[in-house]
């Protein structure tokens, strides 16, 4: 694919690119280094640059195909004092979620109404990227809202302002399947290339340079957004106990054939989806089902990992391991949710279960309890 780009792109992309991410930098906040970027040549996985220099190699390296750069910096004491302020949030109107034309550019309009009117002196960037059109707006905030004694109730408010807004300007109609995070929120350059739809990048409105505040009215609705939520998520953790109760026969411990296939996979590798496992079935059953310590299921976790890592081997494993495994294991222990249940898994996650059922047959222990 690189090669293919690389025999029609012209020798004057290179300054077309460097302007781009010029232009893009400009939208994010100091410090611009350590960040992440992601390139066609890495198979869009994020890895991290030192310099501006580095990001243009990196860029020209990849043929300038699928050029991105995360609008958040990388914070090397995100665990300890320094916080993300959410400064940058992006909104995705993807044209696969509408039936027309007209629908889809129609959520583009209203999207930047709402932006208009609820954020003072905002006019943000828009982006063409093939599939439909990105949105850039920088805010001006001035702290982490863990700061804020209003906030620190719940769990990573900051970064689920990401998400509300995402959700609150469009009407609801952006991108269900793109949820920015401070660690995933990748901006694309203007001038690059974008495979899937074999299109560049194009810039349909420049942002104004005006950081807009954010007001104390929309942070009133974020919060009761959040409150809201935390009802939502109690009400289902209760409707979930009241299941499992009705099905005690079938939670009596790890030794359950309800759980059979959860034993399966602890046993067996996988060369994908780690962090989805880990989040939603291996933490959520050592810690609820067969109630081990923070410790002891971290070992069993650590285990599991040291083995899909020899399949294939992530980018700062190390970092990925103590970061993930640890905040599983705690939003496990504070949400008391169950693990994911075999049904919903074949139903929801469909290619993770294929991957499972090749190898060797792991489902076969959930063939006795698999059922709700």
């Amino acid at each position: 694919m690189v090669l293919q780009y690389q025999q029609r792109i012209p020798t004057s992309i290179s300054s077309e690119i460097e302007n781009g991410l010029d232009f893009i930098l400009l939208h994010l906040e100091e410090p611009l280094f350590l960040r992440k970027i992601s390139t066609h040549k890495s198979n869009n996985k994020q890895f991290l640059v030192r310099t501006r220099e580095e990001v243009i190699d990196a860029f020209t390296a990849s043929s300038f195909v699928d050029c991105q750069i995360n609008a958040y910096p990388y914070l090397t004491e995100y665990k300890g004092i320094q916080r993300y302020k959410p400064n940058f949030l992006f909104i995705d109107i993807d044209r696969n979620n509408f039936d027309t034309e007209r629908k889809f550019q129609n959520a583009l309009s209203s999207t930047l109404r709402n932006i208009k009117e609820k954020l003072e002196g905002a006019v943000p960037t828009i982006l063409f990227t093939g599939g439909g059109y990105h949105i850039y707006q920088p805010v001006d905030i001035p702290t982490a809202l863990e700061n804020i004694t209003e906030f620190q109730e719940f769990d990573r408010p900051s970064e689920l302002l990401l998400r509300f807004a995402k959700y609150y300007f469009s009407n609801n109609k952006a991108d269900k399947h793109n949820n920015p995070s401070f660690r995933s929120c990748l901006v694309r350059i203007p001038g690059s290339y974008r495979s899937k739809y074999d299109i560049k990048v194009k810039i349909v409105k420049k942002w104004n340079g005006i950081r807009a505040p954010i007001t104390v009215d929309f942070l009133e609705e974020f919060r009761t957004w959040l409150i809201q939520n935390k009802i939502d998520q109690q009400k289902q953790r209760e409707k979930l106990l009241i299941e499992r109760s009705k099905n005690k026969n079938k939670f009596v411990g790890s030794s359950s054939n309800y759980y059979n296939w959860i034993e399966h996979l602890i046993q067996k590798p996988i060369e994908d989806f780690r962090k989805l496992v880990i989040d939603l079935i291996l933490a959520p059953y050592l810690i609820n089902v067969r109630k081990l310590s923070h410790s002891e299921s971290y070992t069993i976790i650590k285990n599991w990992l040291d083995k899909c890592n020899e399949l294939r081997k992530l980018d700062n494993y190390r970092n990925f391991v103590n970061y993930r495994i640890h905040y599983a294991l705690n939003t496990a222990y504070k949400k008391q949710i169950p693990p994911m249940s075999f049904i919903t898994l074949k139903k929801n996650y469909k290619d993770l279960y294929f991957l499972l059922e090749q190898k060797e047959r792991i489902v076969e222990g959930s063939k006795k309890g698999g059922k709700d």
